[in-house]
């Protein structure tokens, strides 16, 4: 995430690899290889400063992980698989995974009025991404330019598929970002002031209302309790009817 998603997200590639089921060791390891090239594990010992039987462990983890290869000779020396092609390979097994996880789990019940609190985050972004992805007909939202930045490839897809798509945001971001050419047919309504808070609609079905998260002690709420909607509906309403007469009393 640029501007925004830097902000959200810190580029930290030790940890980043333990999501793709390195655990921290190996995966200081692995960035050894990348940045040393082939070695044996004496050699890894001194370069990652871990003992022998760690490296070899290690080493030998990550080429049952698919993360490294050995080379012909004595020592064994090991080389690293390449970084695009390692997280190619464990994402398509992933996948694989989660459409056969999928099918023998059972189904999720529907809420029924009910609010979940859900903390974190993490958490939060990835119900926001998914809040916008699964919309079926309409999504209202009003984010500050971090978010919007963050999640301008899921608002291209609900743009591309022709749902209808209300954004609230700064009139300064909008000028800046030009929403509008990158999102052809949805509808901008410019604030004076950054939004503050996560206010997300989809389908007139779902709310994620809350601060703009920031750290793990964030906390969101998500409901489909009828009534709740419709308050976060009228007042996302008056939001724009404001931002839309501000908007026309600066023109000349």
């Amino acid at each position: 995430m640029n501007e925004a998603h830097t902000d959200i997200t810190a580029i930290d590639p030790l940890t980043l690899l333990t999501e793709f089921g390195l655990a921290r060791q190996e995966a200081a390891v692995y960035l050894s290889l990348l940045s040393e090239g082939p070695m044996n594990g004496y050699e890894v010992t001194k370069v990652v400063g871990i003992s022998r039987s760690n490296a070899y462990t290690a080493l030998a983890s990550l080429v049952d992980k698919g993360a490294a290869w050995t080379l012909e000779g004595s020592p064994t020396r090991y080389t690293p698989v390449p970084a695009r092609e390692f997280t190619d390979n464990r994402l398509s097994r992933l996948a694989s995974s989660r459409e056969r996880l999928i099918a023998c789990l059972p189904e999720k019940r529907e809420l029924t009025g009910g609010y979940v609190t859900i903390k974190g985050e993490a958490q939060i972004l990835d119900r926001l991404r998914h809040l916008i992805l699964e919309a079926e007909e309409r999504l209202y939202l009003s984010l500050d330019s971090r978010l919007l930045e963050a999640f301008r490839a899921e608002l291209s897809s609900v743009a591309a598929s022709g749902k209808r798509l209300v954004v609230i945001a700064s009139r300064a971001y909008l000028e800046r970002a030009a929403l509008a050419e990158s999102l052809p047919g949805a509808e901008f309504h410019g604030t004076e002031d950054e939004p503050t808070a996560i206010r997300a609609i989809a389908d007139s079905r779902f709310v994620l209302s809350g601060e703009t998260p920031s750290g793990p002690n964030a906390s969101c709420l998500f409901s489909d309790e009828r009534n709740l909607v419709e308050l976060f509906k009228s007042a996302l309403k008056n939001e724009i009817t404001l931002a839309d007469l501000a908007a026309r009393k600066e023109l000349p």
